[in-house]
C-alpha cells in the first residue's frame, strides 16, 4: 500500500495522507489521521480522522470517516460518524449514512441517506456538551 506523508494543512487540520491530483490509487486505506483525495481512488477508505475529497477528486467505492467533505465526485457507500458535507462542486451518487448532513446549493446528491441517531454513535468519539440537569435531593460528589 502506498502512503504519502504530507505536512499540508487545511485550516488547523494537518493532512496525514494525500492522493495528489495527478495520481490514482486502487486498493484499501486504513488510517487514524486526516486524508485528502485530489486524484482518482478506487477501493475502500477507513479512517478515524476526517476525509476531504477535493474538487478534482474522484472516488469510487466505500468510505468511512469521522467527518467527510465532498467537493469532487464520489460514487458508492459513504459513512460519516459525524458530519457529511457536500460543497457546491460536490457530487455524491450512492448510499450515505451520517449524523449530520449539509448539502450546499449547487451540490448534487443522488441516492439514499440514513441519519444515524445519537444511540448509534460510538461512545467516547464525541465530546458531550449537554446542559447539566438540575438534580433534586442531596447532591452527590463524583
Amino acid at each position: 500500500m502506498a502512503r504519502a506523508k504530507a505536512t499540508t494543512e487545511i485550516g488547523n487540520k494537518r493532512i496525514d495522507t494525500l492522493i495528489g491530483k495527478e495520481s490514482s490509487f486502487v486498493g484499501n486505506i486504513d488510517s487514524t489521521g486526516t486524508i485528502r483525495v485530489d486524484g482518482k481512488f478506487e477501493g475502500e477508505i477507513t479512517t478515524k480522522g476526517d476525509l476531504v475529497i477535493g474538487e478534482s477528486g474522484k472516488v469510487q467505492g466505500k468510505i468511512k470517516a469521522q467527518n467527510i467533505v465532498i467537493a469532487g465526485h464520489v460514487s458508492g457507500e459513504v459513512e460519516a460518524a459525524g458530519k457529511l458535507e457536500l460543497v457546491p462542486t460536490g457530487n455524491l451518487q450512492g448510499e450515505a449514512k451520517m449524523t449530520l448532513l449539509i448539502i450546499e446549493e449547487g451540490a448534487v446528491f443522488q441516492g439514499n441517506c440514513q441519519q444515524l441517531s445519537k444511540e448509534q454513535k460510538e461512545k467516547g468519539r464525541f465530546l458531550q456538551i449537554d446542559t447539566p440537569k438540575e438534580q433534586k435531593g442531596p447532591q452527590q460528589n463524583s
